[in-house]
Formats: structure tokens, C-alpha cells, sequence
């Protein structure tokens, strides 16, 4: 994502599909991979927000196929695996939490690419990429991926709630044999099949356009009535002080 992003201010689907299909090639891995790379194929992917309000856990559970070669490749290989998540406008990861998980080493490392502005509403917000290394156990047939997510501030809308979609992730794979100093593989893109359309809606509450009008009145004489008491407080605590005077 980080040579992607040099390229490109902003993330474009047909960019990104471009930039995957012209750097990401699946004959490019190495030879152990080409040998085994049923093994990595997952057999579900289940996708969930769990917690409540605005800031809430993105989980992500991919068990991978049952296959009698995955325990022994994996006891020979060091493997990682990246999940690339991809967030529409309205929803971040805040970078120094998912910095805290790293150190914790529940991730082997994480980095966020895009609109990185944590302040901004969703109206003027604009797409953001997580990328997140993961280190795959040798008995690890199920992997499982909390990642913390904020909402922010959604426009208003006559029914209450705004809706953010979150659509499916990207994973990757490489590895090298224990017993070998060789570089590690290429990044190979794993095919997610049928689960490409595990894709998660997130049901955030917001303002309702009717009540704009009230709330902004009620908010303005609010305001005016706390300023006349401040200056009446001011003035009589002056005439206080020129009496004892």
C-alpha cells in the first residue's frame, strides 16, 4: 500500500485492481507455495461488529481448509499474512491504538495509508486503507482479526442513522522454510471466491434534519441567556466592589 499510495493521493478501485494486477502476480511465488497453495484457501471468512456507539471492533475470522498438508507446511515455513482493509468515508482506525497492539504483539506490525485526519467529520473525510501484518501459527487453521473502528460525526438525515458500508478485505500470503537465510516469497493474493461478499453494515445514529431548526434555536437563546447573566453577574459584583469602596 505505501508504494501505492506514492503513486496516488487518493485510493481508486480500478487504480488499485491496475496497480494489484501489474505487481502482484501469483507465478511469482516461490516454488514451495506453487506446491502447496490449495492449503491456503479458506473455507469461511465471517465479518462482525461487535460493541456498541460509536466506537466498536471490526472481526474478521478466517478458518482455512481442511488440508493434510497444512499442520507440516506450516512447522517447516515461516508464514505471514497481510489483511488489507478498506473503509469508506465516515469510518477510521486510529493509527497510535493499532501502534499500542503492535507493541503488545498482537499484530507483527500495522500501518494506515489515506485520510489519516481524526478530527474531521464524515462530510469532508474522505477513504482510508489498514494494512495489517499477522503471523500464522503453525496450528493456526482459524485466524482471527479484532481491529478497533470509530465512527465519526455522519450528516444529517430525516431517518436518525446513517449507514456505512464496509466492504470485503484483501489477504495476502508469503513464506520461506525454516531451515533457509532465502529471501521470503512474494506477496501472493489469495482468492476469496465466493466469500467476496462478506460485507459488513454499520447502523451509526446521527441528526435528524426536522430537528434542525428547534435545536438550533434553543441553542442560540440558551447561549444568549447565559451571556446577559454573565454581564449582569459582572455588573452587579462592579457595584459591589464601588459601594465597599
Amino acid at each position: 500500500m505505501g508504494s501505492f499510495f506514492d503513486a496516488h493521493i487518493n485510493l481508486s478501485d480500478s487504480d488499485f485492481s491496475n496497480y494489484l494486477a501489474q505487481n502482484i502476480h501469483s507465478g511469482d511465488i516461490c516454488e514451495g507455495m506453487i506446491d502447496n497453495i490449495d492449503i491456503f484457501r479458506l473455507s469461511s471468512l465471517l465479518r462482525e461488529l461487535i460493541g456498541e456507539g460509536s466506537h466498536r471492533q471490526l472481526v474478521t475470522t478466517m478458518v482455512f481448509c481442511h488440508n493434510p498438508k497444512f499442520t507440516h507446511f506450516f512447522e517447516d515455513h515461516f508464514c505471514e499474512a497481510i489483511l488489507v482493509e478498506y473503509f469508506p468515508p465516515g469510518v477510521f482506525s486510529d493509527l497510535f491504538e493499532l501502534q499500542h497492539l503492535v507493541l503488545r504483539e498482537v499484530f507483527l506490525s500495522v500501518f494506515v495509508f489515506g485520510d489519516k485526519n481524526l478530527e474531521l467529520p464524515s462530510a469532508l473525510s474522505n477513504r482510508s486503507v489498514v494494512e495489517i501484518h499477522i503471523d500464522v501459527k503453525s496450528d493456526a487453521h482459524k485466524v482471527v482479526v479484532q481491529l478497533p473502528l470509530h465512527s465519526r460525526y455522519p450528516p444529517l438525515d430525516s431517518s436518525g442513522y446513517s449507514n456505512i458500508t464496509i466492504g470485503k478485505p484483501d489477504l495476502f500470503m508469503r513464506c520461506r522454510p525454516k531451515d533457509s537465510q532465502i529471501e521470503p516469497c512474494s506477496w501472493t493474493l489469495i482468492d476469496l471466491g465466493v466469500l467476496s461478499t462478506s460485507n459488513v453494515t454499520w447502523r451509526i445514529p446521527c441528526g435528524n434534519e426536522v430537528h434542525t431548526r428547534p435545536v438550533t434555536i434553543i441553542t442560540f437563546l440558551s447561549a444568549l441567556i447565559c451571556s446577559l447573566l454573565i454581564v449582569l453577574s459582572t455588573i452587579c459584583q462592579s457595584k459591589n466592589r464601588s459601594k465597599l469602596e
